[in-house]
C-alpha cells in the first residue's frame, strides 16, 4: 500500500459509527461470490485485510474468516452479507461521515495518486484517479465527489472505467478531504519548487536573449563604426555622433544602460540608441554610394 493510502487507511477507525459504510464498501466493490461453497474471496492489501479481519466480527460474529494465499475469505452463512453490499444503496447512508468513508474506502480499492514525468504521454504532471471494472462503481464515485463539490472526468479505459483528474489544484484539495494531508503537503512543496525552478529557467532564458540581443547589436554598430573609421576617419561623423561611436569602440561588449555609465549619464539610453543608429543609417547609405 502507498504512503497515500495508508495516510488514508489511519483516518478510518476500527469500531466507530462508520466502520459498517467502510465494510459494505469493500464487498461491494471488491467480493467475488462462490455460491457452491457459500464462501466470499476478497482480494486485498494486507493492510485492508487486517483491517477486515478486526472489524468484520464486530457486525458479523458467526462468520468465519481466514487468509488463503493473496485472498481473505469468508466462509459460512454469508448471504446476509451479501444482502447488505448486492444492493448498495447511498441511500441506507444518510450521515456525511458514512458518504466520506465510503468515498474514502473506494480510493483505497480503485484509486491511484502518482506524478508522471514523462513529457510524451498525455498524463504528464500529476494525476489521481479511480480504475474500477463496473460502470456502476464508477459512477457512485463521480456522484461522491460531486456532492464534496470536486468534478472529476469519467472515461473507458480498454475494460476498466476511469474517473480521474489531472488538475493539481483538485488533486491537493481532494488528497486532504480524503485524509492524506502529508501526501497534499509534498505535492505542494514540489509544484512550489518546480515553479521556482521555471521562473529561474525563464529569467536565464530571457538574460540570454537579452545578452544575444546586445552582442548582435553590439556587433552591427561596430561595424558601422569601423567602416566609417577606415574609409572616411572619425570626423566624418559630428561631435554627438562621434562621442557615442568611440564609447562602444572601447566599451564593444556593454548593453546601452552600462554604455550611459561610461557616457557619466549625460545621454539616456533612448538617446544613446538614437545616435546608434543613426550611425548605422549613414553607414547604409555610405555603402549604398560607394
Amino acid at each position: 500500500m502507498t504512503d497515500c493510502k495508508t495516510q488514508i487507511l489511519a483516518t478510518l477507525k476500527d469500531n466507530n459509527c462508520c466502520s459498517l459504510a467502510f465494510l459494505n464498501t469493500v464487498f461491494y466493490v471488491n467480493a467475488q461470490i462462490d455460491n457452491k461453497n457459500s464462501n466470499l474471496l476478497l482480494n486485498l492489501s494486507s493492510e485492508l485485510s487486517n483491517k477486515i479481519l478486526r472489524i468484520l466480527p464486530n457486525f458479523y460474529p458467526n462468520i468465519e474468516i481466514f487468509v488463503w494465499e493473496n485472498f481473505l475469505c469468508v466462509k459460512g452463512n454469508v448471504f446476509e452479507l451479501k444482502r447488505n453490499f448486492e444492493d448498495f444503496d447511498l441511500n441506507y447512508y444518510p450521515n456525511d461521515c458514512d458518504r466520506l468513508t465510503i468515498l474514502k474506502t473506494l480510493f483505497l480499492l480503485n484509486g491511484r495518486y502518482y506524478y508522471n514525468a514523462d513529457s510524451s504521454l498525455n498524463s504528464k504532471g500529476y494525476n489521481l484517479e479511480f480504475v474500477s471494472k463496473s460502470e456502476k462503481v464508477a459512477d457512485l464515485t463521480i456522484q461522491l465527489l460531486k456532492e464534496n463539490n470536486f468534478e472529476l472526468k469519467k472515461t473507458k479505459r480498454q475494460s476498466t472505467f476511469v474517473v480521474y483528474t489531472k488538475n493539481s489544484n483538485i488533486i491537493c484539495d481532494l488528497l486532504v478531504l480524503l485524509g492524506a494531508t502529508y501526501s497534499a503537503l509534498d505535492m505542494q512543496n514540489n509544484l512550489a519548487i518546480r515553479e521556482l525552478r521555471n521562473n529561474v529557467n525563464r529569467q536565464n532564458n530571457c538574460f540570454e536573449f537579452n545578452l544575444d540581443k546586445t552582442i548582435n547589436a553590439s556587433n552591427e554598430q561596430l561595424v558601422a563604426i569601423n567602416y566609417i573609421l577606415s574609409n572616411y576617419s572619425i570626423d566624418y561623423l559630428d561631435e554627438n555622433l562621434k562621442e557615442v561611436a568611440l564609447a562602444r569602440i572601447a566599451n564593444p561588449e556593454v548593453s546601452l544602460n552600462e554604455l550611459r555609465i561610461v557616457l557619466n549619464n549625460k545621454l539616456s539610453r533612448a538617446g544613446i540608441k538614437y545616435r546608434l543608429d543613426k550611425i548605422i543609417d549613414l553607414y547604409n547609405k555610405l555603402k549604398g554610394n560607394k
